[in-house]
Formats: C-alpha cells, structure tokens, sequence
C-alpha cells in the first residue's frame, strides 16, 4: 500500500499538472511556475514560501519533504525547511510519530484518489478501509462515471480471471479507461515517500 501511494502522489501531480514527486525528476524550467502552485496546493504550504526557497537554490526533494512534514506538524514551511540536517531527527523534533505520518499519507492517498478516479473521498476511504486495492479502485471509479453504475457493484462483479478492460466491455464503455491502467500493473514498484537521502 505505502508503495502504491508514492505512485498515486506522482500520478496525482502529473494529472494536476505538477510534476512527479515520488520518482523524485526535476521539473522542467518552463513549468516551474506549475510545479511551484501545485506542490504549494497540494501540501497546503504558501506559494512563496515555496518560491522562495527554489530561488534560494533548495533541492526540490528536500522542498517536497519539508512541505509534507510542515502538513503534518503544523509548522511552518519555511520553520521546518530550515531545521534540514537529517531529516528523520528533524521528525522526532516535530514529534511525527510513524502514526502521524502514515495518517497523513493515507490522507494524501484518498485525496488523489478520489482526484483520479473521480470519485468522492469519502467513497474512496470508505472503499480502502473495506480492503479493495487502490488500483481497482482508480479503475473502477472511473468505469462508474462513464456507465452510471455503482462502483461498489463494479468492484465486486470483477472476477479473478477477468481484466478490468473486458469489465469495461461489458459495460459497454470506453476499454481505454482500463487498458492504459493495467499495462502499468507489472511496471516496478514505485519508490516510497521517504525522507530524501542526505
């Protein structure tokens, strides 16, 4: 799970026109501005403070980091990014127990999620929290908005031997909104949300 949500965070950044965070590549000049709004957007950190510590020459993972535990410890972004020695003492300063920090993972997980498989996040919690995989998820949500079924009742008609494109078939709807998904099931596990390396 917490390596499917490192996927599902840079999914979501890339859908929102951020860049990928979990993959940890740098964006690109000419979509500085982008990255800058949706990473500021997405961890609820002020834009110029994000601004301005790219300006300052800050690495890009350690700003990713330093947003996401600022989430968590209501802390400011700048107050945390400048206590930057070794990241894992900087969490035990801020009191981020591995609780807290998956909680608020999991937080960030449903919100792209739900984003992604446009569904509510209150489905889309309530659906983790029952054991369905996120990916299954993502399609089937999908598969629901384009047929107007449940997505409950999408989840749950999928047998073991079926791919979620033939699911899509017999919905009667685009097999695309499955396809791209599954081709990336056996793509190698995505790199976890850790912090970054010193």
């Amino acid at each position: 799970m917490k390596k499917f949500f490192a996927g599902l965070i840079a999914g979501m950044l890339i859908f929102t026109g951020v860049g990928e965070v979990s993959a940890r590549s740098a964006p690109i000049q000419t979509d500085s501005e982008i990255w800058v709004r949706g990473t500021a957007e997405w961890y609820g950190v002020s834009e110029k403070e994000i601004l301005n510590a790219v300006k300052a020459g800050k690495h890009f993972k350690d700003i990713e980091f330093a947003a996401l535990l600022s989430k968590i410890s209501g802390k400011s972004f700048t107050q945390v990014l400048s206590m930057k020695n070794d990241w894992r003492d900087v969490m035990k300063k801020l009191n981020i127990t591995p609780e807290k920090y998956d909680a608020a993972c999991k937080e960030l997980m449903i919100k792209g999620l739900a984003a992604e498989s446009e569904l509510p996040e209150s489905t889309v919690k309530n659906l983790l929290d029952n054991h369905y995989h996120p990916l299954d998820i993502k399609i089937a949500g999908r598969l629901a908005k384009a047929s107007g079924k449940d997505v409950k009742e999408i989840l749950d008609s999928k047998k073991i031997n079926q791919r979620w494109a033939d699911i899509a078939e017999q919905l009667n709807v685009d097999k695309n909104l499955a396809e791209a998904e599954e081709k990336n099931e056996d793509a190698p596990p995505q790199e976890e949300m850790t912090p970054p390396a010193e």
